[in-house]
């Protein structure tokens, strides 16, 4: 996802409000969760541009504009943003680049000193005398995670040379399933009211179970391992702002998700 695109996304974030019933209620209704479901889209295409290459002098700016540090300070606390707000008011954002590349590097990419190893399958191993031990990589949590990509219709970028249990991959996953589910909320909209009622499940509620199933099976259980890694080793406040920005919405948006998928549940009943 392109930079440009986080503001946005961050500020139509947020729960979907009920609407009135009826036939415009039920179009107000989907067009608030489209939009939302593009918004969460975008917000982890954001993220998963942390973690899948450098930054871009242009994304450093947009990170420490002052309108989007108080957009995130609205979304996600002051606490959550305060890494980020140190970043920017001590480091000019343009001379910064060559060192966040080098930290990027450093955590991200090079198999050393630094590095935090920013893959599931290492964060999930099996545990061996009360203690977890770092797990293979391509072994069995690989092969999780790429037949959820295939039950999704997901394929990895050609262009992409990264595992499918990096954490930037993952997280790119779970922006194709918001994109999807705004795609299929647009084609739902289509059918007629009375054919839905009859339907057990839309297709955009079988993504949403989808993103539940991949938070609650796969990136909530190792993702904290891994901030609580980048923190330890991190030496700017750039890259510790951000992963607890990403923490704290895989955390808010596993909890709407479950919330949302208790209430369609209720009303299926």
């Amino acid at each position: 996802m392109m930079s440009e695109h986080a503001e946005k996304s961050l500020s139509q974030a947020r729960e979907v409000p009920p609407t009135g019933r009826g036939a415009a209620g039920v179009n107000e209704a989907a067009l608030l969760a489209q939009q939302n479901a593009e918004a969460r889209g975008n917000m982890y295409g954001f993220l998963a541009t942390v973690y899948l290459r450098p930054p871009k002098q242009g994304f450093v700016r947009h990170v420490v504009a002052e309108d989007f540090l108080e957009e995130l300070s609205s979304l996600f606390g002051g606490e959550a943003v305060a890494a980020l707000k140190n970043f920017a008011a001590t480091a000019h954002s343009d001379k910064a680049i060559p060192s966040l590349k080098q930290e990027y590097m450093d955590l991200f990419a090079v198999p050393t000193g630094r590095y935090v190893t920013p893959f599931e399958d290492v964060y999930r191993g099996k545990p061996v005398e009360s203690k977890q031990e770092r797990g293979p990589l391509m072994g069995e949590r690989a092969i999780a995670v790429r037949r959820i990509y295939r039950e999704a219709g997901a394929e990895m970028d050609q262009e992409c040379k990264e595992l499918p249990t990096h954490i930037g991959v993952e997280l790119s996953f779970m922006s194709f399933l918001c994109e999807m589910e705004a795609a299929a909320i647009r084609n739902d909209e289509g059918d007629a009211l009375q054919h839905q009622k009859e339907r057990k499940t839309t297709d955009s509620s079988r993504y949403r179970e989808l993103q539940v199933r991949f938070l609650q099976e796969h990136l909530n259980d190792w993702f904290p391992q891994l901030s609580q890694s980048i923190q330890a080793n991190a030496k700017s406040p750039f890259y510790k702002g951000l992963t607890l920005i990403a923490e704290e919405f895989l955390a808010l948006d596993t909890a709407s998700l479950s919330a949302q998928s208790d209430s369609d549940e209720n009303t299926q009943a």
